[in-house]
């Protein structure tokens, strides 16, 4: 996709009043994030009462770190999400198989300055790639990565990007050439506090780039 019309999705979601008030803005995808690690936790308890909220068009994302397979298929089985975010060293065979159980896939990739694009390819089962900046979380740490290894690449799938995203990149994600970049991954830099999303600045990159 090219020029602004990105799809956006925020992540790290778990207050249900923070939701609502985001959903009004109907943005493309909500993501809720499955590990217990994680600052933005959401538990089984937590999510049982999100889902209660009229998401609209808005679909949900769930965001797993090398999950059991089981544990995934349960969780898609209660209505947590629409479509499942991989987020750790999962094998090519587990997006496969996730697959042929009906789920739409979007893989991860952390990326540095010595990310080598061929691994990609061993993942063309997955209907989406996401690239995020690598640090000593799997996600939210607020940095971007070096988005000229994207734009020298050739990636034949769409994909979105994550690391770092605020208000004030706006300019420089339309200028971006990956004729493929889909969607925009918004996390920690519209934050309030973990988990907690700063209606303000939502609603701000959402009439932006859209």
């Amino acid at each position: 996709m090219q020029g602004q019309d990105f799809k956006i999705k925020i992540c790290g979601m778990r207050d249900k009043e923070n939701i609502h008030k985001i959903l009004e803005f109907e943005p493309d995808y909500l993501g809720f994030i499955f590990y217990e690690k994680s600052a933005r936790y959401v538990s089984e308890a937590q999510m049982k009462e999100i889902i209660k909220l009229n998401f609209g068009e808005t679909e949900r994302v769930g965001v797993f770190v090398n999950e059991n397979v089981e544990v995934i298929l349960n969780y898609a089985d209660k209505g947590f999400f629409d479509i499942v975010q991989l987020h750790g060293n999962e094998a090519p065979e587990m997006v496969k198989y996730l697959k042929s159980e009906g789920l739409e896939v979007i893989k991860v990739f952390s990326v540095d300055d010595d990310f080598g694009t061929k691994i990609i390819n061993k993942y063309a089962d997955a209907d989406y790639f996401l690239f995020d900046t690598k640090g000593k979380l799997p996600g939210g740490n607020g940095v971007k990565f070096n988005w000229d290894v994207l734009e020298n690449s050739k990636i034949k799938k769409p994909f979105f990007l994550s690391g770092g995203l605020g208000v004030e990149d706006m300019e420089m994600v339309k200028n971006l050439k990956s004729k493929n970049l889909y969607a925009l991954d918004f996390n920690s830099k519209l934050e309030v506090e973990p988990g907690l999303k700063d209606v303000g600045k939502v609603r701000k990159v959402i009439a932006n780039y859209e």
